[in-house]
């Protein structure tokens, strides 16, 4: 864990930490993207109580040197620049609440552009619910001017899609309420220190798993609705299909340790994969088997089109949303789905991108 050489060291302010905020970003090959983020976090807190921390995976393009360049910028802000060489977000993250100097861990990220006014209300609540942790929805952008990139960023937070993730979808019951985890979220380092830190066997589900032993603890995660973070979903299929292949491995695997988290939305998927395969094996037997994978298949297809319909009216697309609406759906739920079964019987994997 080291600072980088080429960025001079700014002394703190003389506060009590317990009143100063932390931004802690991990961070690896996101020239597109961290000028961005670093940007719409300058004015989010009191500059003499506030500072942001990039932990950086070594990266190979020109994040470092944007990251120098924010600083040259912006010369009345603490910003920190720490290396990560495991190159995973748990131990970036870890790296980087241990350096921190503010009693209040704000966990962003390269890909998310918060609200204004994002941190300083999450603060706020956290202050007078007395919660765990505090969190607001993520709003997803897509990750590329192209139609299909559109189309991943509406099924990413279409209830169809990923299920009741409250953090993700556009419409809340209530403009605040506890949840089972948020995203980009506010704690206590305290709280942190308290639960032994992020799990670093973790590659993903690290947020989830973090939330979910705040929770046992007795303490609640809340997500606020009076602002939101923009986050940039991938651009590709085959990118999207790498993205839920890991996530539905190391939801598994985080499962494995704690049973007790399992929600439905977990099982839909690795259900559906499951039918398909094995209608098709038994129906190398039994004839009634095709008949009931046409249905389910044929049941898939219309709610996919209904549901792909649906978007195009609200975002005004065109037609062929209709019909890339469903092969996004089935690209996200057989990725999550087969992933699931892989975590489940051993290791889904080192590889993990940011």
């Amino acid at each position: 864990m080291t600072e980088n050489a080429g960025l001079p060291l700014l002394q703190p302010a003389a506060v009590s930490s317990n009143d100063a905020v932390s931004v802690v970003i991990p961070c690896y090959n996101e020239e597109r993207f961290i000028r961005g983020a670093l940007q719409q976090l300058v004015d989010q807190f009191d500059y003499e109580r506030y500072e942001i921390i990039v932990v950086d995976g070594l990266s190979e393009d020109q994040t470092r040197t944007l990251i120098e360049q924010f600083r040259r910028e912006h010369p009345e802000l603490l910003v920190k620049l720490i290396d990560n060489p495991a190159r995973n977000i748990p131990t970036a993250l870890n790296l980087g609440i241990t350096e921190a100097r503010g009693g209040i861990i704000a966990r962003m990220d390269a890909h998310a552009v918060p609200s204004s006014g994002y941190i300083r209300r999450c603060v706020e609540v956290l202050n007078e619910t007395n919660a765990g942790v505090v969190g607001m929805p993520c709003r997803i952008r897509p990750g590329a001017d192209t139609l299909i990139a559109r189309a991943i960023a509406e099924a990413v937070s279409h209830p169809f899609g990923i299920g009741d993730a409250k953090y993700r979808l556009r419409k809340g019951e209530s403009s605040q309420e506890a949840v089972d985890t948020v995203a980009f979220a506010c704690f206590r380092k305290a709280l942190w220190r308290e639960l032994g830190g992020f799990n670093e066997t973790l590659l993903t589900n690290e947020d989830y798993d973090f939330n979910y032993r705040v929770r046992l603890t007795g303490q609640k995660v809340i997500l606020d609705r009076s602002g939101h973070c923009d986050y940039f979903a991938r651009a590709s299929l085959l990118g999207l299909a790498k993205q839920y292949f890991r996530y539905g491995g190391w939801k598994a695997r985080m499962l494995r340790l704690h049973p007790g988290s399992i929600k439905c939305r977990h099982l839909v998927a690795p259900a559906f994969v499951a039918s398909l395969v094995l209608l098709t094996i038994i129906g190398i037997f039994l004839s009634i088997p095709w008949w009931l994978l046409a249905f389910e298949l044929g049941s898939y297809l219309l709610l996919s089109i209904i549901f792909g319909y649906q978007v195009a009216r609200e975002t005004g697309e065109t037609r062929f949303m209709i019909l890339i609406m469903p092969i996004v759906f089935f690209t996200i739920h057989v990725s999550w789905g087969a992933s699931f079964f892989v975590g489940l019987i051993g290791n889904p994997g080192r590889k993990r991108d940011y």
